[in-house]
């Protein structure tokens, strides 16, 4: 019989900062997704998001997503709820201030933030995680704010519909449909959006042949129109905050 605990994707990584990294890397479809997400951050800068200055690595894990924005901005901070996570954080990140804390629960004593990221983090959460994360980088930013973050499980692409269709499951739940409401539930609005392995459309692509593809290259390079999104296993996304949430 599962806990609460068990049930709660906040403490599902509290020991895993040894072995993140590495899983990430032995996994085909999680290290193209990192190739993808990078290059995809990179755009997000250069077309979506103005001049930085304070940005937030909200549940920012081992620092792999931190360490490339943190060059981007002015200020750089990271929060994480797991020691071992952000042991290996501080290592890599040579701008970035740390804080172990779960803004779910507590309140930063900074800000406000002109940016929050978040990426591996909504596909995974329980919905009333997804909603208070979301309540949580509503109060740290201010109205104009940003978000850059990702969907990396969409259960509406076309490898788990084909799935469904020759009677297979999936346990993925955060459509980008899903998604969209919650970030405006939360006070946002979707400003840019890119998709990921929009072309993958059998279980069978996300193997090794993925270490071999480039994500600037085709087939990637084919199905970067935000019109795919919707089908595509996953999506950067960035998100401008229009208004504070009622106390």
């Amino acid at each position: 019989m599962s806990s609460a605990a068990d049930d709660d994707y906040r403490f599902s990584h509290l020991e895993r900062g040894a072995t993140y990294d590495a899983g990430i890397a032995a996994s085909p479809w999680d290290d193209y997704l990192a190739r993808a997400e990078e290059r995809l951050i990179a755009r997000a800068f250069g077309e979506a998001l103005p001049s930085i200055g304070r940005s937030l690595d909200f549940a920012c894990g081992t620092g792999r997503i931190t360490r490339q924005v943190e060059q981007l901005v002015l200020e750089s901070w990271g929060v994480d709820i797991s020691p071992t996570m952000l042991e290996r954080a501080r290592a890599k990140c040579l701008r970035t201030e740390f804080r172990q804390i779960d803004l779910t629960r507590a309140t930063l004593a900074t800000g406000p933030f002109d940016l929050v990221t978040s990426f591996r983090f909504f596909g995974n959460a329980q919905d009333e995680l997804r909603s208070a994360a979301l309540a949580a980088m509503n109060r740290l930013l201010g109205v104009g704010g940003w978000l850059l973050v990702d969907n990396h499980r969409n259960p509406h692409s076309l490898a788990p519909l084909l799935r469904r269709l020759t009677g297979g499951t999936h346990e993925l739940d955060l459509s980008h449909r899903k998604f969209v409401r919650l970030l405006s539930a939360a006070g946002f609005e979707v400003r840019w959006q890119r998709p990921i392995g929009a072309w993958i459309w059998r279980d069978g692509l996300t193997g090794e042949t993925l270490r071999a593809r480039r994500p600037d290259a085709a087939p990637e390079s084919l199905f970067q129109h935000r019109a795919w999104v919707p089908v595509a296993p996953a999506a950067v996304i960035v998100a401008r905050k229009t208004k504070d949430l009622d106390p």
